[in-house]
């Protein structure tokens, strides 16, 4: 019998999958809910939401990579108030980033997608730094961060 799987299934195959098994297992899926008989309808319905998930994948892509051509080693400046003896009044961390990305060059990044160099995920000095931004799988952009002091 042809069933659809509605959740993925450890050992028999992923959500969305159609699959041919046996009788016993088929009734077994259907009154457990994790797949429906696999009906002409159904096939069809399966084939538009994949169709579906292959075009919005594609339209995300096409607009990471138009970001990925934007920002890829452009300079983001950042500046901040100095403290006591010359050093930075707090740390500059990567949602602070992220809002200067959009200030700069009207993108918005998910401040998660932002990673430094260093493994603390904070700048903590003046200067340059650089950090790294997961656009997309396979997608990212590594940018240069120049944290300025503001002269008051």
């Amino acid at each position: 019998m042809k069933v659809v799987l509605l959740n993925d299934i450890k050992g028999t195959g992923k959500s969305g999958e159609i699959l041919e098994v046996k009788d016993g297992y088929a009734r077994y899926l259907i009154t457990s809910e994790k797949a429906k008989e696999a009906t002409a309808g159904v096939i069809s319905e399966v084939k538009a939401k994949e169709e579906s998930r292959k075009h919005k994948i594609s339209t995300e892509k096409k607009q990471a990579q138009q970001i990925f051509d934007r920002i890829n080693n452009q300079t983001v400046t950042v500046k901040i108030a100095a403290g006591m003896f010359g050093k930075l009044h707090e740390s500059i961390t990567n949602a602070k980033i992220s809002d200067a990305l959009e200030q700069e060059f009207g993108v918005k990044i998910n401040r998660r997608k932002i990673s430094f160099a260093n493994s603390e995920n904070v700048i903590k000095t003046f200067g340059m730094h650089s950090a790294s931004v997961q656009l997309f799988p396979k997608i990212t952009a590594n940018i240069m961060i120049n944290i300025l002091e503001i002269n008051e």
